[in-house]
């Protein structure tokens, strides 16, 4: 099989629900998302010990549960003078071994703005890209405590993102796949199988019939307790999420993201239907346009008010108590 597997893709896109299902292989064991290049490397030339204090500190690395020992076991695995990617590679070997799997991927959804730095420093490592309808994203990021951006930020972040991937895909078509999260929904078995055959990894009924019931796992690469945004790590695959913006996005937004991303969406295939601009339309349209202004105040004012973190205090801010935006 081929390792290490990095899950990547725009937040909100499926990929808990990927790593999850990939999770669920017998012999692949995905680390829940340590944040390993978003929160943990804050600059080149950092040393391996800098990093592993920074670790220590997300709640992804807390879901792995490493004991004692097992921590112990990865210290013991980086060489002296180690690279971090020396770390990374220790942390997902001892998380494989436990799980009893042969090989090891993880799933941190921005570290596709880092995927330069990743192949160099993982020349055997695969990247598994997963897209899905702006539209829905969009939707999906309402209300979540840790998203700062305004609708238009996230539809601009959307198509960015996607044509990350698509440079990465081109520049790496061996090394780097992609796929739709609403292609999985349809087609499970052949796109697991898909998947699969591309790991060089056994894809037999039985090994996919597992992957499919990945939601009766007892641990899993999420929480969905302390997130419960990641609640369907708990269910099965439901066909019928998608297309949500149909019903649930009001024409005018749905106008500013198609606006945005419209030309990446139809290069993914999806619809892209007129908006009727009637009345309602713009009176929706100011309401997203005043909403926005307010939020990047309150944004720049919290900045502002914010007291400097330390250096070695690397743990998420939305989790702060005192957070409110």
């Amino acid at each position: 099989m081929r390792f290490p597997v990095f899950v990547v893709g725009m937040p909100r896109s499926g990929t808990t629900l990927v790593s999850a299902l990939l999770d669920a292989h017998p012999d692949l064991a995905i680390l829940p998302e340590t944040h390993f290049y978003t929160r943990c490397r804050m600059e080149r030339g950092e040393t391996a010990s800098a990093v592993w204090d920074r670790l220590q500190q997300q709640p992804g690395f807390w879901d792995a549960a490493f004991t004692a020992e097992e921590k112990g076991q990865i210290r013991s695995r980086v060489p002296p003078g180690g690279a971090p990617s020396d770390l990374l590679r220790a942390v997902g070997t001892v998380y494989a071994e436990r799980a009893g799997a042969s090989a090891w991927g993880e799933k941190t959804p921005d570290h596709l703005a880092h995927l330069d730095r990743m192949r160099t420093e993982f020349p055997d490592g695969v990247y598994l890209g997963i897209v899905r309808d702006a539209r829905d994203v969009c939707l999906s990021l309402q209300g979540l405590p840790w998203n700062r951006d305004t609708l238009m930020e996230s539809a601009w972040t959307w198509r960015r993102y996607q044509k990350r991937l698509r440079d990465h895909r081109e520049q790496a078509p061996d090394r780097v796949r992609i796929i739709r999260y609403e292609d999985l929904l349809a087609h499970p078995r052949e796109t697991l199988r898909s998947i699969l055959t591309w790991l060089e990894a056994p894809a037999s009924a039985e090994r996919i019939d597992r992957m499919l019931a990945f939601h009766a796992e007892e641990s899993g690469p999420a929480d969905p307790e302390r997130e419960p945004w990641k609640q369907k790590t708990r269910r099965p695959i439901d066909p019928s999420n998608r297309e949500k913006w149909r019903t649930q996005m009001s024409p005018a937004r749905r106008w500013i993201v198609q606006t945005i991303a419209g030309a990446t969406l139809s290069g993914f295939g999806y619809p892209v239907p007129a908006v009727d601009k009637n009345a309602a339309f713009w009176a929706d349209l100011a309401d997203v346009a005043i909403a926005s202004v307010r939020r990047l105040v309150q944004r720049w004012r919290n900045r502002l008010s914010a007291a400097p973190r330390p250096a070695d205090d690397a743990a998420p801010v939305w989790m702060r108590p005192e957070r409110n935006e």
